[in-house]
C-alpha cells in the first residue's frame, strides 16, 4: 500500500511541478556517477524495489521509470537507507534517444536495473537527510 501511495504522490508531483523543482526534491546532485550495479543484496532495499515494481504493475496507469525511481527513493529515505537516484541515456542514432532512471542502495540496484543495461549514467541524486 505504501508503494501505491508513493507512486501516486510522485505522479502528481511530476504532473504539476517543473522538473527543476522535482530535481531539487530528489536531492543533491552527486559529482561522480557510476554505471548501474547488479541487484542489491540488502533485504530492506530489495523489498522496497519489489514493492514499487509490484505496485507499478497493478496500478491503472503505467508509472514510468522516473516515477518508480522517485517512489523507491522516498521509501528508502523513510527507512533510513541511503540511496542514489540515477538517470542515464542511450543513443543509437538521433532518432533512437532513450533515457532511464534507476535507484541504487546498499551497493546494488533497487529498481530499474534491468532496463539500465547499456545506459550511460549522466546524473545521480542523493536524497538529503531523513
Amino acid at each position: 500500500m505504501e508503494a501505491v501511495m508513493a507512486l501516486t504522490v510522485v505522479g502528481v508531483v511530476l504532473a504539476v511541478l517543473p522538473f527543476r523543482l522535482v530535481a531539487r526534491l530528489a536531492g543533491r546532485v552527486e559529482a561522480s556517477v557510476q554505471a548501474c550495479p547488479p541487484p542489491t543484496v540488502d533485504a530492506t532495499a530489495a523489498a522496497v524495489g519489489r514493492s514499487v515494481e509490484a505496485a507499478a504493475r497493478r496500478l491503472p496507469w503505467r508509472p514510468a521509470c522516473l516515477e518508480q525511481a522517485l517512489a523507491a527513493s522516498l521509501m528508502l529515505r523513510r527507512r533510513g537507507v541511503p540511496s542514489h537516484l540515477c538517470i542515464g541515456v542511450a543513443t543509437g542514432d538521433r532518432r533512437d534517444f532513450r533515457a532511464h532512471a534507476w535507484v541504487t542502495a546498499a551497493g546494488g540496484t533497487v529498481c530499474g536495473g534491468a532496463a539500465a543495461a547499456g545506459m550511460t549514467p549522466i546524473a545521480a541524486f542523493r536524497p538529503q537527510g531523513k
